[in-house]
């Protein structure tokens, strides 16, 4: 019943969220037999607050909304070693886990690597302002393969509305190629940023200016800005009506498992922990590096 989260970004804090939502919702309502006391959640991040990008009131906004979740963060800490029931985080604790989950950036794929091309930060293909790459002339790069400089010349975040964006540029640009008319340099569209905390909980910055919203009206403008980008009536339709229903009903959530035996694991694998019987620090013990808000 312990988790442990890499990365204190949008990815990080949304799944600290929703696990903390499952073990408060689910995990009672369809698991009698297992004693949630015992679930700890630990989100770890190598810098001096979650949510980096957003201001100060919203850093302060979700650590409050975490710790209700009792989600025990570690700032200014890392993920040392990952073993079969353990991790090993850069201060040398040891947290007995059989679910370890990363949300700490991601690295370009493979095609990346195997092009020959010159890559950058996180393995990624840098690229000129109208997205093709240097030295080779007709191959564009866009999305999470790209690193793309933004107006402060700083690689764009891998987000989905940057994917989009350049992605279109890029076409457009191809058919300029063909149309013998020049090519457009990528100007990205900043609509703003957002994060899911939890049920009810989110933090929003929407517009050119990011004006920031918290709470329950961040959640609402999180859920439709989401099934505005799918694909298909139906499924926008299909995946509101999910939401609305889990939104303002009791029921527990999607079961995380489906039989009772997939809960019963035998950690006689793992020597680290079968041998000294290491425990982390509990929630009620505050971390050394944590950092009050």
């Amino acid at each position: 019943m312990n988790f442990v989260i890499v990365g204190g970004g949008p990815t990080g804090v949304e799944v600290a969220g929703a696990i903390g939502d499952m073990i408060e919702r689910t995990v009672p309502a369809e698991y009698h037999n297992v004693d949630t006391s015992r679930a700890h959640i630990y989100l770890v991040d190598l810098g001096d607050a979650l949510l980096k990008p957003f201001s100060d009131k919203a850093h302060g906004y979700v650590a409050k909304v975490l710790k209700e979740k009792d989600v025990d963060v570690h700032l200014h800490t890392g993920v040392k070693e990952v073993h079969s029931g353990h991790a090993v985080l850069s201060d040398g604790a040891i947290v007995p886990t059989r679910c370890v989950i990363w949300g700490g950036g991601i690295k370009a794929a493979r095609v990346a690597a195997d092009c020959g091309l010159a890559q950058g930060r996180g393995g990624r293909v840098d690229v000129q302002p109208d997205l093709t790459i240097s030295g080779s002339p007709g191959v564009y790069a866009v999305g999470d393969v790209a690193n793309i400089a933004g107006p402060d010349g700083k690689p764009l975040p891998q987000l989905g509305s940057v994917a989009l964006q350049s992605g279109q540029t890029a076409a457009e640009n191809i058919l300029a190629d063909f149309e013998g008319k020049p090519r457009k340099p990528f100007a990205y569209h900043d609509k703003g940023i957002m994060a899911m905390i939890g049920r009810k909980a989110a933090i929003a910055e929407m517009g050119k200016d990011h004006h920031e919203v918290h709470g329950q009206l961040a959640h609402v403008a999180w859920l439709g800005v989401h099934a505005s980008l799918m694909t298909g009536t139906r499924d926008k339709i299909e995946a509101i009506i999910d939401w609305g229903w889990d939104r303002f009903s009791k029921t527990g959530g999607p079961h995380v498992l489906d039989r009772g035996d997939a809960a019963e694991i035998d950690w006689e694998d793992d020597p680290t922990v079968t041998s000294s019987g290491v425990s982390a620090a509990r929630p009620d013990q505050p971390h050394p590096t944590e950092t009050a808000t």
